[in-house]
């Protein structure tokens, strides 16, 4: 009996052993495999000839390593990326951590929904990514923002931190999906890109610039507009928080402490939206003056009155591209009085319903105006 209590432990140490030996060889198959993925970390995708384009750029290496580069085309997204596949150096192309998904003019114009399925179905492709419309081609952007130094992905991180330091929204392709398939519009940023040589002159940095355009307007056809910079700043003012962003009015350039906007909206008798009030307040202060000098009251109704303007353009452009961006159906719609009676369609009453704004615009007077 002591012979056999002595070796009994050996009967559940051997397996063990052979489990553990196992699991040595899965876990050092693991790591190989893993050192044979390259992640790209920022996908483009364009129409370009009848032809669906993908470039993608791996970012930098840990070590400061050059940046994989690549594009190729083919008659739908998935084609594409086998090519890309088969033309890769060595390793395999891996998509679950891409940062960021630009969007050429064109295909924003003509595959939004294409690719927005095709991210929903993707096993690997997270609808999380940020979405970025590229006047021009995304292509363009891709390989002319990467060389030695840098690659598109940092030019789009740097950005991003910026964005969200002075008050821009970088959007998600969820979100823009959400609200397209509520039969909203969307904002996504828009960028273009720029070359640097008259700008930045070290020899290793000469990569073309990624530089904000303003919002793009999505609807459920696709890119429906491009605000300008003002009218960018008008949409957030009602739709987020325009804090820290710089804005420049008859000259003076300020920086904007404190925005706030509230939607009211007027019904006729049967119920049926009338109109739409919109009323901004909105403090900045001055950072550089202008060679006119202005009062502080004069700075105040130059404020009030060009925020105004840019409010109406943002307004404007919702109607014209009949793309609820903005949200006013939300902000209208929501009475259950007289309302409760109205049985018609918001789509067809929404591009030619009055709107008012108003803008109270004052000037911080701590920045040592002369009174």
């Amino acid at each position: 009996m002591r012979r056999v209590r002595r070796f009994t432990p050996l009967l559940y140490v051997l397996p063990l052993a052979l489990t553990l030996a196992g699991c040595g060889l899965s876990m050092a198959s693991d790591r190989h495999d893993v050192e044979r993925l390259m992640l790209i970390q920022t996908m483009g995708i364009d129409r370009l000839d009848g032809r669906v384009h993908v470039s993608v750029s791996t970012g930098l290496g840990p070590e400061e390593d050059p940046a994989l580069v690549m594009t190729a085309s083919a008659h739908g997204i998935e084609d594409a990326i086998a090519r890309l596949q088969n033309y890769s150096p060595e390793n395999q192309l891996f998509y679950a951590h891409i940062q960021y998904l630009l969007l050429g003019e064109q295909a924003a114009r003509q595959d939004l929904s294409r690719v927005i399925e095709w991210v929903d179905r993707s096993p690997t492709v997270r609808t999380d990514t940020a979405l970025v419309i590229v006047e021009g081609t995304a292509k363009d952007a891709v390989t002319g923002a990467s060389e030695q130094a840098t690659d598109i992905t940092q030019r789009l991180a740097s950005l991003d931190r910026q964005a969200r330091t002075v008050g821009w929204s970088v959007h998600t392709l969820r979100e823009a999906a959400a609200a397209i398939s509520e039969g909203d519009g969307a904002l996504c940023l828009a960028v273009e890109t720029a070359p640097m040589d008259q700008t930045i002159f070290t020899d290793d940095m000469r990569s073309d610039a990624v530089i904000p355009l303003g919002y793009a307007v999505l609807g459920p056809d696709g890119l429906a507009d491009i605000l300008t910079p003002e009218q960018s700043f008008g949409a957030e003012l009602l739709t987020g928080d325009p804090t820290g962003l710089l804005i420049t009015v008859d000259g003076s350039t300020m920086e904007v402490l404190e925005g706030s906007a509230e939607l009211k909206g007027a019904y006729g008798p049967d119920g049926a939206p009338a109109g739409i009030s919109v009323r901004c307040t909105l403090r900045a202060g001055v950072l550089e003056k202008s060679d006119d000098a202005a009062t502080p009251e004069e700075l105040d109704a130059a404020l009030s009155q060009t925020v105004g303007r840019w409010v109406t353009g943002a307004l404007e452009t919702a109607q014209t591209t009949r793309c609820d961006f903005l949200g006013l159906k939300k902000a209208v719609l929501t009475s259950d009085h007289a309302l409760a009676r109205w049985g018609g369609d918001w789509t067809d009453i929404f591009p030619s319903l009055p709107m008012t704004v108003t803008v109270d615009g004052f000037v911080d007077r701590s920045y040592d105006l002369p009174e």
